[in-house]
């Protein structure tokens, strides 16, 4: 189990790209856990703690009780409380057992609620913006450019300014930030696209986009890069042995 990554996701059929992703990282099949809402299991908190990393995919919205609000009748959420409770434990175990946490859209609007931060539930009707994050278009194609904030995260250093596209698409996003947690990047209309969380003893990093679905894009593996180093050095710390090699 000290050597495995955990994916949890939706469903297998959602969870796919991320699996294939870790492949072509270089991981191999058998060391990729795969939990989803449509085959709940028990003892959750411990699969994140004992876990070598932990990827929280994208998926429906977060049910806005985690940060304490009313569901908005206009916002036209999609919840599923089964993947809310799986993503929260698992979340439990990482932070118990200092597990590398790597969270993508739904997975970075989670990650900020469970730092005590808040969501916009819906940008159309609350904020309105300039900018189109939820496009029409095939996954992989670019919404629009992010700007880097600042360069005292590591993470930031892999990221270009002013020049990198990211496929983002969702209608929810952070509002108000939780504990510890260091806005990285956003997109030219103030939505935070990037966070990290400011702690040396867990690696947390999240993204709004699907890095996912661009693996052809050499910036984009470099992110995965850091997910799998960081989650490598658990692995070797707790004597499971390399996931890379």
């Amino acid at each position: 189990m000290r050597d495995r990554l955990v994916v949890c996701c939706e469903n297998r059929r959602k969870s796919e790209p991320y699996v294939e992703a870790l492949l072509l990282m270089g991981i191999d099949a058998e060391k990729i856990q795969l939990v989803t809402a449509e085959e709940p299991q028990g003892g959750l908190s411990t699969v994140g703690a004992d876990a070598a990393g932990v990827v929280l995919c994208g998926g429906p919205d977060l049910d806005p009780q985690f940060y304490g609000e009313e569901l908005r009748p206009d916002a036209s959420l999609s919840i599923l409380p089964e993947l809310d409770l799986m993503d929260w434990t698992l979340l439990e175990g990482a932070e118990e057992g200092r597990t590398p946490v790597w969270a993508i859209c739904r997975g970075m609007q989670t990650f900020n609620v469970f730092q005590g931060g808040t969501l916009w539930q819906d940008l159309p009707t609350q904020v309105g913006y300039a900018l189109e994050h939820r496009p029409d278009s095939p996954h992989e194609a670019f919404a629009h450019p992010i700007r880097v904030l600042t360069r005292q995260e590591s993470f930031a250093e892999l990221l270009d300014d002013e020049l990198t596209e990211v496929n983002s698409r969702h209608h929810q996003a952070v509002r108000h930030l939780g504990r510890q947690i260091v806005r990285i990047a956003e997109s030219p209309d103030g939505v935070l696209e990037v966070l990290a969380l400011d702690r040396q003893d867990w690696w947390v990093k999240g993204v709004q986009w699907h890095p996912e679905n661009l693996m052809h894009v050499s910036v984009q593996r470099l992110l995965w890069a850091e997910f799998l180093t960081a989650a490598d050095h658990k692995a070797k710390s707790s004597g499971a042995g390399s996931l890379l090699d």
